[in-house]
């Protein structure tokens, strides 16, 4: 078998065996440069990916940016109407509002044949995006006109809160009261709520 000889006088195998390594070698050389090619395609594909979710989440952050005007003028919208529902008091300022809160109590104590005695407004203050508007009256009539009177408060539109009750049997016989033996007299906080829109405060008069 021939050999041939490196300049280092390294002999490489000639004929079919060197055939054979220089196949080896060639393959080996080959699937080397396969790997690294595979490795550097993996590495743009995963930067590549990477940079699509950064732009698609650039993409929705943007528009959520923009929408934001939308939204802050449709939560004014609904801040500014809801003085309008069944919910609240009518009215653009606290006096007005305290003003219409007396006038439903008095038609609904009118209703009942119950006697007001003293009315007071008390001093309004904020509840979140909201004004409570508050009084205090004192009232006369007999137990089942009363009871029905805190019904129809529990259930009217705009919606009353009732506090600080106080009951105690009836000092004096009025109109209302006349012939009825289970006459009381009654002190208690009516409490309603409207829009805070950014109206100065001014309580209604003290009656």
């Amino acid at each position: 078998m021939t050999e041939a000889r490196l300049s280092t006088g390294t002999r490489l195998p000639t004929g079919l065996s060197g055939q054979v390594l220089a196949c080896s070698l060639t393959f080996a050389g080959l699937a080397g440069i396969s790997l690294t090619g595979l490795s550097l395609l993996s590495f743009y594909n995963n930067r590549a990916a990477d940079l699509e979710d950064k732009r698609l989440v650039l993409s929705h952050t943007e528009q959520l940016v923009s929408q934001i005007p939308e939204l802050k003028r449709r939560y004014q919208e609904r801040r500014a109407s809801a003085s309008s529902t069944h919910s609240l008091l009518s009215g653009q300022s606290d006096s007005e509002a305290a003003a219409n809160l007396v006038q439903t109590v008095q038609a609904l104590a009118t209703q009942h044949q119950i006697e007001i005695s003293s009315q007071e407004t008390l001093p309004p203050h904020a509840v979140g995006h909201f004004r409570a508007i508050s009084i205090r009256i004192a009232l006369t009539g007999n137990w089942p006109a009363f009871v029905a009177l805190l019904g129809d408060i529990d259930h009217a539109e705009p919606r009353l809160l009732v506090e600080d009750l106080e009951i105690q049997r009836a000092r004096a016989v009025t109109e209302t009261t006349r012939g009825h033996g289970s006459a009381v007299d009654a002190t208690l906080s009516i409490t309603g709520f409207r829009a805070d829109l950014g109206t100065p405060a001014h309580t209604a008069p003290t009656h």
